[in-house]
């Protein structure tokens, strides 16, 4: 395959998944639980990357949302929550990596209005530099950082220990990934780790079970591939090209159809890293 071809398949093929998934349950209006946000960084900075977020829209965001009357509610609580009808009363806010952008322009912003979320460290990179992808390195929180922000009732969850992809483990690897992360953040904590992020949002049924058997009750996944798995809470994707507005269509209202929840489709395929992964030797496709 010629490096032309090559490009446009891994471009190609996601959008065409990504937007079939969409034509098919466009028109469907089942009950759900809360949808959810997924962030990465807040940064008022251009990156070379769509997984951040202006701090100043996250705030209007915050304060929107207080208008409504919402009640934020954490991804273990979330999962517990019996499905119903989209009346967007409960809302859960997360953030993946674990990145100090999270203390030092998020945790400001939700103690001034109030509100709780789940973040998802890489228990591996506390304190350090991001070096599991190819994008430009973040730098992690500090377990001191952490222990401050479970402290003020914010639920701490795992992202694994090295944020690998877990389809590509083998059965031992899975399990320590999982096992060693959450038995790490517990110690840094001091409180249960019950909850998980899939790193690149690769999951499958046998990564579920583990995690299951690991001590996990609830996990995270895009909206339109949480295939109405029990514990798995469904978030959409918050990127640099989304405004306000996109975010409370496509998460809080939950339109049916339109422009913005055709982008949380398609875009998460291509705007979180997905295709630039770091291959590992330990890496097999297994099932």
């Amino acid at each position: 395959m010629t490096a032309a071809l090559f490009i446009f398949a891994l471009l190609f093929i996601p959008l065409c998944t990504g937007t079939a998934a969409l034509l098919v349950s466009a028109s469907k209006k089942a009950p759900r639980p809360p949808y959810g946000l997924l962030l990465h960084t807040l940064s008022e900075k251009t990156h070379p990357h769509c997984s951040y977020y202006s701090p100043a829209r996250f705030e209007e965001l915050l304060r929107i949302l207080k208008e409504k009357k919402n009640a934020f509610v954490t991804v273990t609580e979330a999962s517990r929550m019996v499905p119903t009808g989209s009346d967007g009363s409960a809302v859960v806010v997360t953030f993946d990596d674990g990145f100090e952008s999270f203390y030092s322009r998020a945790l400001p912003l939700l103690k001034k209005y109030g509100y709780r979320v789940t973040v998802f460290p890489v228990a591996g990179f506390l304190g350090r530099s991001s070096t599991w992808d190819t994008l430009p390195p973040q730098t992690h929180m500090t377990p001191e950082q952490l222990r401050e922000i479970a402290g003020l009732g914010h639920e701490i969850g795992s992202h694994t220990m090295s944020h690998a992809n877990l389809t590509l483990l083998s059965d031992r690897d899975l399990r320590d990934e999982l096992s060693r992360s959450k038995a790490v953040l517990e110690d840094v904590i001091g409180k249960a780790v019950t909850s998980l992020s899939f790193p690149f949002g690769q999951w499958n049924l046998r990564v579920w079970d583990a995690a299951r058997e690991a001590g996990y009750v609830a996990a995270t996944s895009y909206a339109f591939r949480a295939r109405g798995v029990p514990g798995i809470v469904p978030l959409w994707g918050v990127y640099s090209f989304d405004s306000v507005d996109d975010i409370i269509e496509r998460a809080i209202n939950g339109a049916p159809f339109s422009n913005a929840l055709a982008r949380g489709r398609v875009m998460p395929h291509f705007a979180k890293g997905t295709p630039m992964w770091k291959f590992r030797k330990n890496y097999a496709v297994l099932r």
